[in-house]
């Protein structure tokens, strides 16, 4: 079993959901949780972050594109 902090591969979590996991969210897996990949340490390239003693989580939109940069007139 994983424990806290763990680092492992996709492959090891997808294994042990028994589904292949897709990138940001994956609600309802047939069972009564939900799996949502982030990272909250320092280096990570998304400021997601767990709030209120882990009742509340703020997760950035990982899957909308970035503002299109317009090149100066």
């Amino acid at each position: 079993m994983f424990q806290i902090g763990d680092i492992i591969s996709y492959l090891e979590m997808c294994s042990a959901e028994g589904v292949n996991l897709q990138r940001g969210m994956n609600f309802r897996l047939g069972k009564n949780y939900s799996v949502i990949l982030m990272s909250v340490r320092p280096n990570a390239p998304y400021a997601d972050r767990i709030e209120e003693n882990g009742r509340v989580l703020i997760y950035e939109g990982h899957d909308i594109p970035p503002p299109k940069k317009w090149p100066c007139s």
